[in-house]
């Protein structure tokens, strides 16, 4: 007796290390994808802010290379003004020069020239000076027009790293999603079978009673891969949504968590025989309700790819009976 009592404590210890094992793993893991996630949405945020900064840098490139041909085309028309106002400076000039040498040109005729001269200097003094600010808001929006240019080479190189480091980072995320996934899957494989174990202790106050069953039931599920039979309970091993039935009329005596069991169907059939169910189920009926053979008590769930476990086990007078012995020789025979 002793024995079996430090067996047992030693199950239980090596089982609570094992999910404990597991979960801190699950937590790291867990952790791991918050982290990258985070790292993802600041790279995102990057990269918008990089691509607006693109997008005004492009504008004004567009808006300066207007604003610099209409200067140029200003220029080439400067540039004509002041050819023509140098050649009109230069037939005046000439002009003057004859009428000064001429002894018949009246003083005040020479004057006039003179005139005309002084006027036509200026205008081309005036026409040079803005010929040169032209030129000098020319060459200035060049000079700008490269450091914008330079400038969205530059946006460009960063937006590129970045989208390389969100594409390195988006591969590890999904890597280390899948891990979690994985961990949470092996966490809950684990618990599972600890609340089964937990369950079929809880419904087994009394001896195990292996006699001649008072009747046959139908199985609960039909699409199963396999089944697990002990001494008290089937466990049958699916991977599918369907349906799971009531094996026979009775009554709804229970429907839904039970502690931390999971969910759990309890059918009262009369004559101190009632039925249990246990598993992942999306639950469709409720306690006191009144069911007939094959209605639909609830739905199998499944959340991945590998098979799920729904528990079955007969009681009579509240004592676990050998389950399989109660399924009909139809169920039997598929089995």
């Amino acid at each position: 007796m002793k024995l079996a009592v430090i067996i047992g404590l030693t199950f239980a210890l090596t089982a609570s290390a094992s999910i404990k094992g597991r979960e801190d793993g699950l937590i790291h893991a867990r952790s791991e994808v918050m982290e990258l996630g985070a790292r993802l949405s600041s790279l995102e945020k990057q990269i918008g802010s990089k691509n607006n900064l693109y997008i005004s840098s492009v504008e004004q490139i567009r808006q300066f290379e207007g604003d610099v041909k209409l200067y140029r085309d200003k220029l080439t028309e400067i540039h004509a003004q002041v050819h023509k106002a140098q050649s009109e400076n230069k037939q005046i000039f000439q002009s003057y020069l004859i009428e000064s040498e001429n002894e018949g040109t009246e003083d005040w005729q020479k004057k006039v020239h003179f005139e005309l001269l002084k006027q036509a200097q200026i205008k081309l003094k005036n026409k040079e000076i803005e010929l040169i600010s032209f030129e000098n808001k020319v060459t200035e929006f060049d000079a700008k027009l490269v450091g914008l240019r330079t400038n969205e080479e530059e946006l460009s190189q960063v937006i590129k790293e970045l989208e390389d480091r969100k594409k390195v980072a988006m591969e590890l995320y999904l890597s280390k999603v899948q891990s979690k996934k994985l961990a949470e899957s092996k966490v809950q494989k684990i618990k599972l079978s600890q609340k089964i174990a937990e369950v079929k202790k809880t419904f087994s106050l009394a001896p195990i009673v292996e006699k001649r069953p008072d009747r046959y039931f139908k199985n609960p599920v039909e699409d199963f891969s396999t089944y697990t039979a002990s001494a008290k309970g089937v466990t049958f091993k699916y991977n599918s949504i369907q349906p799971v039935k009531a094996v026979g009329g009775g009554k709804v005596v229970f429907a839904g968590d039970l502690a931390s069991y999971g969910q759990v169907v309890l059918i009262d059939h009369g004559g101190d025989l009632r039925t249990v169910l246990l598993g992942k189920m999306d639950i469709r009926v409720k306690k006191n309700d009144t069911v007939k053979d094959g209605d639909t008590l609830a739905y199998t769930q499944k959340d991945s790819k590998e098979d799920q476990n729904l528990y079955f086990e007969v009681r009579k007078k509240n004592t676990a009976q050998n389950t399989i012995l109660w399924l009909d020789q139809n169920g039997v025979s598929k089995i």
